[in-house]
């Protein structure tokens, strides 16, 4: 299963040599804009300081912007300082000679400015960007993605390495956060919600097979992990908050990548020199081919492409508009073998035409309307489409085609925010605003059954509806050690005509180097529109979608966070949580214990046969701790450990563990680079990670019965009584980078599951062998990818 990935190690590996020869004493630049962490205003005067060499340094314009020429290759400290602003220092940054580095940094202004000697704090590293999240948020860097072992440049990998974060199966990058399902889960892109953003997904759910998103377009994102803040809505256990970057505004740089995922182009620079305005655009093209040795396809060939950019238009008296998009697409085909003798578990007699589609566009303006106060407003257009064909052969009429399932979807989504931001001074901070959906669809699903002969429409409905939602939170400082925030955020789904209001309230508390925390507030979401459309029943009788009465899912989420340094430059973390969910879809029948919570997509909804009813409830609750130390001295570490339950009710008021209830899990990991040479153009990287979790639940299989009903049959009553087998995986990435004038080479290979363990995933009732059967996950996945990152 090598035969494919050695030729290409050896295609990289010539690409590269002729540059290894070289070393020469290079330099970069490094740019960006400092601004007020509050206000946004950019500050003029703000000394850029190079740690390691103080004669490397400059201040900002009146635009907040600096450029810091000479900055040697290699890992750098960077200082900013400002009067009446806290210091702050960016540590170990990545300089190559490929492209500029560019940091953009917020300080916070101290409460007494006029003070000599002020006790102020510096601003938490592992912290969000948003300055109204306090607890369960954190922000995690471009480079971070790229250097964790088997995150693959995806968000939603990376997130999976911190504490109370794990993995739904290894094929998918759903994630489960606290023991929430992952349809909790919201991605905002530029300050608006967008369809999920992942290729291969199923209807209904937040993840897929890989991301849309490509880390290196990507600024600083910010993921939450409950008790969010005011502005955030239409989330239950977790959001994503990510921002595009904007191109280089002063020239023009290249990046090309080519690895058995495919390939990929990206372009940045200026529209004309000296100007403002910048353009970065991203496309990759990319099939799984090269990887069908290391995991089973069923003899699907899939392939995908994307594309993203931005165009950022500074003026000098309206503000700053930016345009941005991206998009999606992927494909997957199979033909059937026509000898039922090689049909199999894994030659299955079916043939399948998928299609899948995704694309957002938006415009965004930020507008100062004074020093202190700005208003940003964003405005986009989605779509999310899909259409699917499966047909079987029959082999007793020569093998012809049978047709056994299709699907038509097309979802629209057109979105309006404008929010409002006033810095009042340097204690207090207001932000307030409004966002506005109109949601269409047009969809249609329906299979074949064999036992009724008769096809049946699974989901069917065509028409649009709106969401509306509005807050308003303030930002108190009371004292440099004390912090406020307090906020309300409220929602109203017209197609259900259901609405809430959810106050949401935080304070910390630093002393010294310890942080306490407590958060606590209402959050709300609608279901994907499907579930509201969804029926089952014959073809062609009369539509019974008996869902449109949900109410919207419900959560309360309390945490009590705890944080200090340690020593080695290391941080512990605590989080005590707990989250009582409410309004939960269950069915409408006391004899089963179907509930949402327990479902990933829209496809679940099959094993009812009662209408949904929102009286069931759930409960989360646990402890996460982790220690990290950040990258510093060539080496990072990160431990994070959970205990946990997730618990749910049915209909008829009985309680069961919910299938993500993990109980426990463990992530380690951690990296070190090796200089090759002393000024730091050649490094050598290597990373790993160690996951080690309790398996999912499921409920216990009544064979006796199965076999009697030639089905699958539950015991009553042992709803997710079984655990699986502990989850174990180690992942492991090596990279090599080196720079030459104008041009940075890097070769990573990347291995999930080094020891190729096949982890138990789940068990089915196979009824043509009358027997219970066991599905595995995949075992070792390699990748490997070159890429240059150049400019002229």
């Amino acid at each position: 299963m090598y035969k494919h990935l050695i030729p290409f190690l050896v295609l990289c590996i010539t690409a590269i040599s002729p540059a290894i020869a070289q070393d020469r004493s290079l330099s970069q630049t490094v740019r960006g804009i400092i601004t007020d962490a509050e206000s946004k205003q950019p500050l003029a005067g703000v000394a850029v300081v190079l740690a390691s060499n103080s004669s490397i340094n400059t201040i900002t314009d009146d635009q907040g912007y600096y450029l810091l020429e000479g900055v040697p290759l290699g890992r750098q400290s960077f200082q900013f300082s400002y009067n009446g602003y806290s210091p702050r220092t960016i540590s170990e940054v990545m300089i190559s000679s490929g492209k500029e580095t560019e940091l953009n940094i917020p300080l916070t202004e101290n409460i007494q400015r006029l003070k000599e000697v002020s006790v102020s704090a510096k601003r938490n590293r592992f912290g969000a960007q948003n300055e109204f999240a306090s607890v369960s948020a954190r922000s995690f860097s471009v480079e971070e993605t790229k250097r964790y072992a088997a995150t693959v440049s995806d968000p939603a990998r990376m997130a999976m390495n911190f504490m109370g974060v794990s993995g739904s199966n290894d094929r998918e990058n759903g994630i489960v956060v606290r023991g929430n399902s992952p349809k909790g889960v919201l991605w905002r892109l530029e300050g608006i919600e967008i369809p999920n953003p992942n290729h291969f997904n199923s209807l209904g759910t937040s993840g897929g097979a890989v991301s849309m998103l490509n880390a290196n377009t990507l600024a600083a994102t910010d993921f939450y992990t409950g008790a969010f803040p005011a502005e955030i809505g239409a989330a239950l256990s977790g959001a994503f908050d990510l921002q595009f970057r904007n191109g280089n505004q002063e020239r023009r740089e290249h990046s090309v990548q080519i690895g058995t995922l495919g390939a990929e182009i990206a372009t940045e620079g200026p529209f004309r020199k000296g100007g403002q305005a910048s353009y970065l655009i991203n496309y990759r093209y990319s099939t799984l081919t090269l990887l069908q040795g290391f995991f089973d396809l069923g003899g699907v060939l899939p392939a995908y492409q994307d594309l993203s950019f931005k165009v950022n238009l500074p003026t000098k008296n309206a503000g700053t508009f930016s345009l941005w998009g991206l998009w999606g697409l992927n494909v997957a085909s199979k033909d059937a073998t026509a000898d039922s003798t090689e049909w199999s578990s894994d030659n299955p007699n079916f043939s399948l035409r998928a299609y899948g589609e995704m694309g957002v566009a938006g415009i965004t303006h930020q507008y100062f309307v004074n020093n202190h106060s700005y208003i940003k407003t964003v405005v986009s257009a989605a779509t999310d489409s899909y259409k699917s064909d499966i047909d079987s052969l029959n082999p007793t009429n020569n093998y012809s085609e049978v047709p056994t399932q299709h699907a038509r979807h097309i979802n629209t989504y057109y979105r309006g925010t404008v929010m409002y931001n006033n810095k009042l001074s340097s204690r207090h901070t207001v932000r307030a605003g409004i966002v506005a959906q109109q949601i269409g669809a047009d969809m249609e699903e329906a299979y074949h059954d064999k036992e009724r002969g008769e096809w049946i429409e699974f989901i069917k409905g065509k028409g649009s509806t709106q969401y509306y939602q509005a807050y308003m939170q303030w930002k108190a400082r009371l004292t440099e050690q004390l912090t406020l925030i307090t906020g309300v955020h409220s929602s109203y789904y017209y197609l259900t005509e259901k609405g809430t209001i959810e106050p949401r309230a935080s304070l910390s508390y630093q002393l010294n180097k310890q942080t306490f925390a407590l958060s606590a507030g209402f959050h709300s979401k609608p279901d994907h529109i499907s579930v509201y459309l969804f029926q089952n029943d014959s073809l062609g009788n009369v539509i019974r979608q008996t869902n449109k009465d949900l109410d919207l899912l419900k959560a309360f989420h309390i945490i009590g966070g705890y944080e200090t340094s340690l020593p080695l430059k290391m941080r512990l973390k605590a989080e005590v949580y707990y989250q009582h969910l409410y309004s939960i879809p269950v069915e409408a029948d006391s004899n089963n214990a179907f509930s949402l919570l327990n479902t990933q997509n829209i496809y679940s909804l099959a094993e009812i046969n009662k209408p949904l009813s929102s009286t069931g409830t759930g409960r989360n609750y646990g402890i996460d701790l982790s220690i990290e130390r950040p990258f510093a001295n060539n080496y990072y570490v990160m431990v994070s450990g959970s205990l946990f339950r997730s618990l749910y009710t049915s209909y008829a008021g009985d309680e069961y563990n919910t299938l993500f209830n993990r109980t426990y899990q463990l992530n380690m990991l951690g990296g070190k680079e090796f200089k090759l040479n002393s000024n730091g153009s050649r490094i050598l990287g290597i990373n790993g990670k160690m996951l080690y979790s309790g398996g999912l639940r499921e409920s216990e299989i009544d064979l006796a019965r199965s076999m009697q009903y030639e089905q699958l049959m539950m015991v009553p009553g042992q709803y997710y009584t079984k655990q699986g087998k502990p989850y174990f995986r180690i992942d492991g990435s090596v990279y090599y980078k080196f720079n030459r004038r104008h041009a940075t080479h890097s070769l990573q290979l990347d291995v999930q599951n080094i020891t190729n363990r096949r982890n138990y995933f789940y068990s089915y009732f196979d009824g043509k062998n009358g027997r219970i059967a066991t599905v595995y996950q995949t075992g070792i996945i390699p990748t490997i990818a070159y890429r240059i990152d150049f400019h002229w």
